[in-house]
């Protein structure tokens, strides 16, 4: 698989030497630390499609593998809890399962680290596929809140694909404001984020 080089620590984007990127200098994201597992190219990005959208759910398995065995080399210290990205009402009834929530089962079950629903989407976005950085920016500002508190709490979101941040960082800020001390998120693949247009 398509393994991550050298990335920065807050966001996973290509960073020489693996030092903070200058995108997430100027403007840090909510979460800590992104941990991604493999860059989405081929083969990683049929497997996660076929996953997605084509109903194979035994490829939670391999995908919860790769995510612990990347975060068991990062080697830092395990989150009290892990939260599935939450899925759309509408997108989760059509596709029948939510992709993050599967494979948050399965890590959680490795790592033996409680899954809990620590996320709601407040309000429904349109798919984030294809779009630039400012409409999936403007996607999920205010998509989520918190279930109940998470007071000094260090949680790590779980999902499939990172692609310009915007997700997990509507998820980590629902998170902070919920008084998580620690919010990392812990992804599959990590594509090369979107030029601004």
């Amino acid at each position: 698989m398509p393994r991550i080089g050298e990335s920065c620590p807050r966001c996973a984007s290509a960073s020489p030497a693996g030092s903070t990127c200058g995108a997430c200098l100027v403007a840090p994201p909510p979460q800590a630390a992104t941990i991604a597992a493999w860059r989405y190219a081929f083969p990683a990005d049929r497997l996660l499609h076929a996953f997605k959208y084509g109903g194979r759910l035994a490829f939670a398995e391999p995908l919860a593998d790769a995510i612990v065995a990347a975060v068991t080399a990062r080697g830092t210290a395990a989150p009290d809890v892990l939260i599935a990205v939450p899925l759309a009402r509408s997108r989760q009834l059509a596709r029948g399962y939510n992709q993050a929530q599967e494979i948050a089962r399965r890590v959680s079950l490795r790592l033996g680290v409680p899954l809990a629903t620590g996320l709601r989407r407040i309000r429904d976005a349109p798919p984030q596929a294809g779009s630039d950085l400012a409409a999936r920016a403007r996607n999920v500002r205010d998509a989520f809140a918190a279930v109940g508190r998470h007071d000094g709490l260090a949680v790590a979101i779980v999902d499939d694909v990172m692609t310009t941040g915007a997700t997990l960082a509507a998820a980590a800020a629902a998170m902070r404001d919920s008084g998580a001390t620690r919010v990392e998120a812990w992804v599959v693949a990590r594509t090369p984020p979107p030029k601004a247009r």
